[in-house]
């Protein structure tokens, strides 16, 4: 165990050292995708956690709105990256509290799936944002587009 537990802080201290490029999003979204969307809610509804549930849900929906439709990209990704934080609290501070081996299960399965996402992303890349602004005909910041890499 000590051994894996080094030779993964040693791959993600090399990694995050050596300045990966964003690349292979056709496997990154997806896996980030189903882990922090499909198995956080998944996981936050089996365990009746009702009130976390419908609250990162909500923060998700702000987040995305704001990114979206208000084009408010700096507010819109604060609260999704919260609350991508949140998700990864979630199933550390159940394994600390949770008494019923189901939950404690599930748990055990969010925090093996968040460090292989995570590993992953270290791995292949990050997936690409990019927000131009800087296209419009006279270079004047009205032609805004955003693209993803894939």
């Amino acid at each position: 165990m000590r051994k894996a537990v080094f030779v993964s802080s040693f791959m993600a201290c090399f990694m995050a050292a050596s300045g990966i490029r964003a690349a292979n999003e056709a496997i990154t979204v997806p896996v980030v995708l189903a882990d922090y969307y499909a198995w956080a809610y998944t996981e936050a509804f089996e365990d009746h956690a009702d009130i976390y549930a419908w609250s990162a849900a909500g923060v998700d929906a702000l987040g995305w709105t704001l990114f979206f439709a208000a084009n408010d990209y700096d507010a819109g990704l604060f609260f999704v990256n919260a609350d991508g934080i949140a998700k990864t609290l979630y199933p550390v501070v159940t394994l600390l509290g949770a008494s019923d081996p189901g939950v404690r299960q599930r748990a055990w399965i969010a925090v093996g799936t968040h460090a292989t996402t995570l590993l992953t992303l270290e791995i292949l890349g990050r997936p690409a944002l990019n927000v131009q602004t800087t296209l419009g005909p006279n270079r004047d910041g009205c032609g805004l587009t955003i693209a993803y890499k894939f």
